[in-house]
């Protein structure tokens, strides 16, 4: 056996790998830091390190749910080097995670505009990102449903439905119903959204790497239809139920959500621990660094809390 010491290249290619194996593990934190150390040591080549700052931001974003600036400039240093490098694929891999670090800083403008590059190029390439396309109008949605526009939402949407046309699309097709409930929702029509919402088989997503993450916003979504609906018991049940999947996802914006729709049936039901409740909403939406959460939870909350 040889005693030679790996070369810089090859010991940095073996990190990366205990790097995905950690974020199959959830190991978030300890992710985090080995991939700052990995970065730190200068070893690597660019493309391992262009790999890196894009699993960095992706562990910021979608891992640890954190909203951070740390998180654009790992994303926009990922972009950088990927399109020095004639890297494509993951130059658009990282512009996807790119757009949506932007999006919860609250840089809207630069958002759309990534969503809408990546729009472009896979339109032309949809093979590069598979699923690509369809990540990137859901991200156009989104921010049209944030800004207030339902229509060009609802539009967004039925083009990222219309590209679902294989089996390993289930389960976009899942949560793109569940977007489509929730601008209907924002629209006011809480029976139109029941019906799209009942066209998703609740259990088909009960395991797997993002069943947690599916439970959680499946549950909130059914519970701010209930809400809507009048139904305060089934709403209190599914809200109660969205805060405990929250808790063990640690996602601070739907512990704010699981915290409002609380608050709203306390209200409804003129119980006096709306009060309280409604300013827990307000503390997690504010402690999630999120903008846009904010803004919402302060909307829905404005007959709760007056003057705030």
């Amino acid at each position: 056996m040889s005693n030679q010491p790996a070369a810089p290249e090859t010991s940095g290619a073996e990190e990366y790998q205990r790097l995905l194996g950690l974020l199959d593990e959830r190991r978030y934190d300890e992710a985090l830091v080995r991939a700052r150390v990995a970065l730190e040591t200068g070893e690597s080549g660019d493309l391992l390190r262009a790999k890196t700052h894009n699993l960095l931001c992706w562990c910021f974003i979608e891992g640890l749910k954190l909203t951070s600036p740390e998180a654009v400039l790992h994303g926009e240093e990922a972009v950088r080097l990927a399109s020095n490098l004639g890297e494509r694929a993951l130059q658009l891999q990282a512009m996807c995670n790119l757009a949506s670090a932007y999006h919860q800083v609250g840089a809207f403008d630069q958002a759309r505009k990534t969503y809408q590059e990546i729009v472009v190029h896979l339109t032309r390439a949809p093979d590069l990102v598979p699923g690509g396309l369809i990540i990137a109008h859901q991200g156009l949605a989104f921010l049209d449903f944030v800004q207030g526009d339902c229509e060009a939402a609802l539009g967004h949407l039925r083009e990222a439905e219309a590209l679902c046309a294989d089996e390993e699309h289930r389960f976009f097709l899942a949560d793109l119903c569940r977007r489509q409930a929730l601008v209907l929702l924002k629209q006011g029509c809480p029976e139109e959204a029941a019906q799209v919402l009942g066209r998703i088989a609740e259990g088909a997503y009960a395991s797997g790497a993002r069943s947690l993450w599916w439970k959680t916003h499946l549950s909130f979504t059914r519970a701010r239809i209930e809400l809507a609906l009048g139904h305060w018991g089934q709403a209190r049940a599914l809200g109660l139920n969205t805060l405990a999947l929250a808790r063990e996802l640690g996602d601070l914006p739907v512990m704010a959500e699981a915290n409002c729709l609380l608050a709203l049936v306390d209200a409804a039901e003129g119980r006096k621990d709306a009060y309280k409740r409604a300013r827990k909403a307000m503390a997690f939406a504010i402690h999630s660094g999120r903008r846009d959460v904010v803004s919402d939870i302060r909307d829905r909350l404005k007959d709760v809390l007056p003057g705030e």
